[in-house]
């Protein structure tokens, strides 16, 4: 069997898609990304190779469960059998990931970040924000062959803008840019059926890299604890949808200073 173009070209599913794709917002541009990719890349795969093969087949992946609203248009996947988990935790099908976002599938709740508190197209805002050059992402090395491959990864990109979001403590707080490489590094299992189709993707990586880099200028910031007065005003104000016109998740008129830092502000 010949490989489909979702393993050949890292950009496939973005060329000439059915004119009843389902798109979230529009067509993605994925021109940043791309280049950040091919200046900062630490490897160089041979075409034709199991790592590029790999490679290419996650990143249409990605596109796809990012942005295409109707799992049955995913061809990357084999919509009956898939399923995609983090670290061991909820196994999530392709109707519940569309719902549910990469990234908090993801990231889950943790002190950096909840979930449960930071919808689809917010979580993908917070991280277009704050890594405007694009966030890249690369197999490093291939451990086993088909249908089920085990491989480590890279994402990287450079942390040119605020980071917002809500923590577990159910504080929003913002982090101002390092301007630095943002890198994390994890590992996968990926099981493939005869048509190179994602039938179980399992991604095992820590999420405190990530944040631990976004919010250096601020380390404090998503561990802070205010007086109940202002934990019951914090509470109301997140009761109330973020609205995604507005650059700041934080509201500069009921901020507080972080002590820790002149750089920090929680809402």
């Amino acid at each position: 069997m010949s490989l489909p173009s979702f393993c050949l070209d890292k950009d496939s599913v973005l060329k000439d898609p059915p004119n009843d794709t389902k798109w979230r917002n529009g067509i993605p541009n994925y021109t940043k990304a791309n280049l950040l990719f091919d200046k900062y890349k630490t490897t160089d795969h041979q075409s034709g190779s199991l790592p590029l093969i790999v490679q290419n087949l996650v990143k249409n992946w990605e596109k796809e469960v990012s942005h295409k609203t109707d799992p049955r248009q995913w061809t990357t996947v084999d919509l009956d059998n898939y399923r995609f988990s983090c670290n061991g935790q909820q196994k999530y099908s392709g109707w519940e990931m569309v719902k549910q976002g990469t990234y908090n599938a993801l990231i889950g709740q943790t002190n950096y970040y909840d979930s449960n508190l930071i919808s689809f197209d917010e979580s993908h805002l917070v991280f277009k924000r704050s890594l405007g050059e694009g966030f890249a992402w690369e197999v490093l090395e291939v451990f086993s062959d088909l249908p089920t491959v085990t491989f480590t990864w890279r994402h990287f990109g450079r942390m040119t803008d605020y980071f917002s979001c809500t923590g577990l403590s159910g504080l929003t707080y913002k982090a101002d840019p390092t301007n630095k490489m943002v890198k994390i590094y994890g590992m996968c299992k990926a099981t493939l059926n005869e048509n190179y189709q994602l039938q179980d993707l399992q991604v095992f990586y820590d999420p405190s890299q990530l944040f631990i880099q976004l919010t250096e200028i601020c380390p404090y910031a998503p561990f802070m604890k205010l007086s109940n007065q202002n934990q019951n005003t914090n509470s109301n104000q997140l009761n109330k949808k973020t609205n995604l016109n507005e650059k700041n998740f934080v509201s500069n008129e009921k901020s507080f200073t972080n002590p820790h830092s002149k750089l920090c502000t929680i809402s």
